[in-house]
């Protein structure tokens, strides 16, 4: 065993880890990266297939991050956000607002995803207060994920991560969502929604009274399975809610900053949500950051005697060099998006070359740079029918990361992955599928 790894064993506590788990696939110890490549304390290269949790959206160490990051820290390392200002919190808010679906004037920054979903939670429920209106409730869809504290799992559309903490958490009501299979660009932009938006719109006009917000994933339901709801579908729930006054909060966590094909995944539906939350990849994949932008005047309901305030801070709330990253991430991403239609395209001809023939996929699908297939395990091979972790252990015995979730299969490369790239990943996936499942 690695000798750090041994030390990790002895006072570690990994996130969605079962330790028992740790005896099958032990954590490998990664001494450096590069690209779409770890490297671990022996040498060898790993391609990090889902981007280390969809975060690292130009590849691990690029030099443009590392320069701004290096030079910004010898500069200013921190200063508190409450009554101070910096050039890399304000530069990369006006990025963000001028490249923003819509007509957004305000970004409040924090540290993750989950972090930003929760400001919006807030930010909508004390905008409806202000107004004299007590809407307190929230409506999300069925199988979302939106984040693990508190507020974020109120709105979590997945039993497995709501139901252990079912207690604490206040409930939604949540929204039908259709799962459909992307296969073409013509397919996602296509979409015209289906039967549940309109099941969805008659429990918004139900419940109108009490909502608040409504909280979507566009697109793509990322820790869903990577089920994918549709353009229509998001065009409609979006229009009905703002037309009934329920603020709608687009989560744009993990779908946004290119991985579906534009820089803001509502752009495919041209609505413009109340409230845009990112983060992941915000920073490059590099440090945390998150953001929350606004819609121009809602701000206004904040404004007056000092109780109006919105009382929410993060202690690393628009730090420097996070942002530093996040401008040089912006900066990139531009330079990225003029050649990602061709990326699309060779992640979908791998995507066919390993579904062709394989009886162990089901069913797979893609929007953008996202890919996913769901399987089935015909011949029970895997004895306790954890499918994920045998395949993610196969991977890694052939030096590529994956993490499926459950019996869905997915990857999300670096945006700027070549075709060599992808082409050994599909190589190594249809390997591993064949080990596993045959």
């Amino acid at each position: 065993m690695d000798p750090l790894v041994r030390r990790d064993s002895a006072v570690i506590w990994h996130p969605a880890t079962h330790f028992d788990d740790l005896e099958v696939v032990p954590p490998v110890a990664i001494a450096r990266a590069e690209g779409a490549w770890l490297y671990d304390t022996d040498g060898r290269r790993i391609l990090d297939a889902i981007s280390s949790w969809w975060t690292s959206v130009h590849g691990h160490c690029h030099p443009q991050l590392v320069a701004a990051i290096t030079e910004q820290v010898a500069r200013l390392d921190h200063v508190m956000f409450a009554g101070f200002t910096h050039e890399p919190a304000v530069a990369l808010a006006e990025t963000l607002l001028a490249r923003a679906p819509g007509d957004y004037a305000r970004v409040f920054y924090a540290d993750s995803g989950s972090d930003a979903v929760e400001i919006a939670l807030k930010l909508a429920a004390q905008h409806h207060r202000a107004h004299g209106r007590t809407r307190t409730r929230f409506a999300a869809l069925t199988n979302g994920y939106h984040g693990e504290t508190l507020g974020a799992l109120g709105v979590c559309g997945s039993e497995a991560y709501r139901r252990p903490f079912a207690a604490l958490v206040k409930d939604a009501i949540m929204l039908p969502a259709p799962a459909r299979p992307f296969h073409t660009h013509e397919d996602l932009v296509g979409d015209a929604g289906t039967a549940d938006a309109e099941a969805a719109i008659g429990l918004l006009e139900r419940h109108q009274h009490e909502l608040a917000a409504v909280v979507l994933e566009p697109l793509v339901q990322c820790a869903g399975k990577m089920a994918m709801t549709g353009v229509g579908y998001l065009r409609r729930v979006v229009e009905a809610a703002q037309a009934l006054g329920i603020h709608v909060i687009a989560d744009e966590i993990a779908v946004g900053l290119g991985r579906t094909g534009r820089i803001f995944a509502s752009a495919w539906a041209d609505v413009s949500p109340d409230m845009l939350c990112i983060g992941k990849g915000l920073s490059g994949g590099a440090l945390p950051l998150s953001a929350v932008l606004v819609r121009r005047g809602f701000d206004g309901a904040f404004r007056g005697p000092p109780e109006r305030a919105f009382a929410h801070s993060h202690t690393y709330s628009g730090n420097p060099i996070a942002c530093a990253a996040g401008l040089a991430s912006m900066t990139l991403l531009r330079e990225t998006m003029t050649h990602l239609p061709d990326r699309v395209a060779a992640l979908a001809r791998a995507r066919m070359r390993v579904a062709q023939g394989r009886a162990c996929i089901s069913a797979h699908r893609q929007c953008g740079t996202i890919v996913a297939f769901d399987l089935v395990d015909r011949h029970h091979r895997v004895s306790d029918q954890r499918i994920g972790l045998a395949l993610r252990r196969a991977a890694l015995a052939q030096a590529v990361h994956l993490r499926p979730l459950g019996d869905t299969l997915y990857w999300m490369l670096p945006l700027a992955a070549d075709d060599d790239i992808v082409d050994h990943l599909a190589d190594i996936t249809g390997r591993v599928l064949d080990e596993v499942l045959g």
